[in-house]
């Protein structure tokens, strides 16, 4: 009996996709994209520049792939080497979708974890996230300018879709991470891959310790949770970014492998509907009950983590002269400052408009 998708799925993956398909011009751009995509252009790239492995050709690895595909439900997709120097591993397509390592992913992590990526990569298939990781890196990389003028679409292409697609990339990454956890039965290999991309390749002879790297992930944790304005920072790095931070994945994988529905999977139990919704459990990175358009909203207009000016101060002059200020003022208009450089960055990298910005500025000088 293989593994319900359904019933691993992340949250975030579903509500990141439900607003992400909400998105104004997104169901343009998905018809358009299918237009001028056709999968047979990745088939003929992958036999012409990788190296397919299957029974004949490095089957040491190719063998540790149909065990996987039985436990996720899958048909046993195609499987390429890549000469990359970068540690990684995909998948692309829609009906027929192919997975692909990089020589630098075989390079990094020892053999051992291979099943723990493809099993990612596999996740991915089951939870049919193809066909949307295809188009999103298509759409989110140079293609996209490819793309924007056959089809007349670059308008499309706005700050809350490329975020959106961003913040469904990142989510679905938990899934196939949740997918991983169930084929190892353990959370350690997932953990360890993090730690091994993260910097700690398998020729490093120096000891490694998987507890003092999710301790890093608990102690970011705490520093983003404690600041308003730290989260606001974690925001504008991951709103280009299409996974996860690793210490993050690595922490949730245990969060996940600690969890009463991962114990119902794996002792093949029914799903408890009286436990508490995972919506109410403790999420990653963000919150998957707030759609894009409101985080979006949030980090512009300063609820999502930008620091407010006290209503109740005696005082909302920050020009004043820094000799008649107290420390806490001279501070808190330090603080101010740094506040408005950011909004000025963002005007200048075409997140926010100049209004969004001149109604920051006035409300944090309280004019």
């Amino acid at each position: 009996m293989s593994f319900d998708p359904e019933r691993y799925t992340h949250p975030s993956d579903r509500a990141a996709l439900k607003a992400l398909q909400a998105i104004p011009g997104f169901s343009l751009l998905i018809k358009g994209f299918m237009n001028v995509w056709n999968e047979r252009q990745g088939k003929i790239l992958n036999m012409s520049t990788r190296i397919k492995l299957g029974e004949n050709q490095m089957r040491k690895y190719y063998d540790m792939l149909p065990p996987i595909c039985e436990k996720l439900g899958i048909p046993v997709p195609d499987l390429y080497l890549e000469m990359n120097v970068n540690p990684n591993a995909y998948t692309y397509g829609d009906t027929a979708p192919f997975i692909v390592l990089t020589s630098g992913l075989l390079d990094t992590i020892p053999d051992e974890l291979v099943p723990t990526v493809l099993a990612h990569e596999c996740g991915h298939i089951a939870c049919k996230h193809s066909l949307y990781l295809t188009m999103g890196r298509t759409v989110l990389s140079g293609a996209s300018n490819v793309l924007g003028s056959v089809l007349k679409l670059g308008g499309l292409l706005t700050v809350p879709l490329q975020v959106a697609f961003y913040y469904w990339m990142r989510c679905s990454e938990f899934s196939a991470d949740r997918a991983a956890v169930l084929c190892d039965g353990t959370a350690r290999k997932s953990q360890e891959v993090c730690m091994r991309l993260a910097g700690w390749k398998k020729e490093n002879l120096a000891e490694g310790s998987i507890d003092a790297f999710l301790q890093q992930a608990a102690d970011y944790r705490e520093m983003i949770t404690g600041s308003a304005w730290n989260r606001t920072l974690e925001f504008m790095v991951l709103s280009q970014a299409s996974h996860p931070l690793l210490a993050v994945r690595a922490a949730e994988c245990g969060e996940w492998e600690r969890s009463e529905q991962y114990s119902r999977i794996i002792s093949n139990l029914p799903d408890d509907n009286t436990s508490i919704p995972e919506t109410q459990q403790t999420q990653p990175e963000e919150d998957p009950a707030r759609t894009v358009e409101q985080k979006i909203t949030e980090a512009f207009d300063g609820l999502f983590g930008f620091l407010k000016k006290d209503q109740q101060e005696g005082t909302n002059d920050t020009t004043q002269d820094t000799e008649t200020q107290s420390p806490e003022e001279t501070q808190k208009a330090e603080e101010i400052a740094n506040e408005l450089r950011w909004y000025r960055k963002m005007v200048e990298e075409g997140l926010i408009t100049k209004e969004q910005y001149e109604r920051k500025e006035r409300e944090l000088l309280g004019k």
